[in-house]
């Protein structure tokens, strides 16, 4: 049996962490006097490493939103592909994962 307490724990701290650190990033934007990119030169501006650290976190925060939602609805811990329950393992490493390990991508 899963311990949706814990991971709905697990999933909110997480979501918090990240929450807060784009708000850092959106600050960090807002206050850069750096460049945009100058695709000619080959270097990557630390706007760019921000901005992809930003889109990570987002997407992260999108998926633990799902998963949130799957242990409101009732169906956390079940594969959304096939339905079979996801190894107890891969939801420890992976909480926010809607796959068992047969259909990850």
């Amino acid at each position: 049996m899963t311990d949706l307490s814990h991971f709905k724990k697990v999933l909110t701290d997480r979501r918090a962490y990240l929450t807060g650190k784009s708000e850092d990033i959106e600050d960090q934007f807002e206050h850069s006097g750096d460049e945009p990119f100058d695709g000619d030169s080959g270097e990557v501006s630390n706007l760019e490493v921000l901005d992809d650290l930003d889109e990570m976190a987002q997407s992260e925060i999108r998926a633990i939103d799902a998963a949130l939602g799957r242990i409101k609805d009732g169906s956390f811990g079940d594969c959304v592909t096939c339905g079979d329950p996801i190894d107890a393992e891969r939801l420890k490493t992976l909480p926010h994962t809607p796959f068992c390990k047969t259909h990850a991508p």
